[in-house]
């Protein structure tokens, strides 16, 4: 069958305006070719659409039977232009993000509250994972994006781009007795600490310029979940390492925090991609308002910013 969109849009400008010359006047189209569509299109179905008379055309029982789907097929036509014109433009479509708990807990919700006001119709689908695991996903295709540390070796599967720069300290239990002075590597061997997964920016960077640290320090708790590390710091469980990113998350300002005075010690957040794979329209508008945000968002002083 040769039904086009010329001929569907021919047939429906002709029952509406019940008129073979105002329909081509509407339509841009000379009377004979107008007529010779629709006969093309009675030819093709099988069917008579219209009665003409001296006066007006008028439907017949299955021109006013084929009306509403050709309304109805047109209609979905133009509705599918709309949604690629919106994909195109980035103001549509779906993005899948990894990202680290304190990044996604500081910085994306005003990212996505300013992405709900400008472009409602982007879905984001938002996971949270260690940094290990956010190399992990995005590596495997999972996700288009991944926020967070460069832990092992990526290789090179993804291009990566540096977002800020995070120092550690100790946030400790309230009411503590915080340390005097400078707080150092050695310091850290005298404190009741909780210990991260080994798959952590922290521990990475803790292994790094500090590598005998865990030898010294009696850990008997390990917990990454950044929720349930303030949890227990805030029932007195013990102190943790974390970055200032983490210290600057509105529910845990309230906690004692010192920054370390260890040169190097810092955790680097980055925004991966997959490497030859191009952004969709909706992932570039989700990074172009991530940058956008980045600047407003009430950062601990131990924060650098790249962008």
């Amino acid at each position: 069958m040769n039904i086009s969109l010329r001929h569907l849009r021919a047939f429906a400008a002709v029952a509406t305006a019940e008129s073979f010359t105002a329909a081509s006047r509407q339509l841009f189209l000379t009377q004979s070719t107008l007529t010779k569509t629709i006969r093309e299109l009675e030819q093709e179905i099988g069917l008579t659409l219209f009665e003409r008379t001296t006066r007006k055309v008028s439907l017949t029982t299955q021109g006013n039977a084929f009306l509403p789907v050709a309304r109805r097929l047109l209609n979905d036509f133009e509705l599918l232009l709309s949604d690629l014109r919106e994909k195109s433009a980035g103001s549509s479509g779906s993005v899948y993000v990894a990202s680290g708990m304190a990044f996604a807990s500081c910085v994306l919700p005003e990212v996505l509250k300013r992405l709900k006001r400008d472009y409602p119709c982007i879905h984001v689908r938002l996971l949270d994972d260690t940094s290990g695991g956010v190399v992990r996903r995005i590596e495997s295709g999972e996700v288009d994006i991944g926020i967070g540390s460069y832990v092992g070796a990526v290789g090179n599967k993804l291009d990566k781009r540096k977002l800020l720069s995070a120092r550690l300290g100790v946030m400790f239990p309230p009411g503590s007795q915080l340390p005097t002075g400078p707080l150092s590597g050695q310091s850290l061997r005298d404190l009741p600490l909780m210990q991260d997964e080994s798959d952590t920016s922290i521990m990475s960077a803790l292994e790094q310029c500090l590598p005998e640290l865990w030898q010294k320090v009696n850990s008997k708790i390990t917990v990454t979940n950044l929720d349930i590390q303030f949890a227990l710091i805030r029932a007195g469980v013990g102190a943790c390492v974390l970055s200032a990113l983490a210290a600057s998350h509105p529910t845990a300002q309230d906690l004692p925090y010192r920054l370390l005075d260890v040169a190097g010690l810092q955790r680097e957040i980055h925004i991966f991609t997959r490497r030859g794979v191009p952004l969709s329209p909706a992932a570039f508008t989700f990074l172009q308002v991530l940058e956008e945000v980045l600047p407003s968002i009430a950062f601990h002083p131990g924060v650098t910013l790249t962008v």
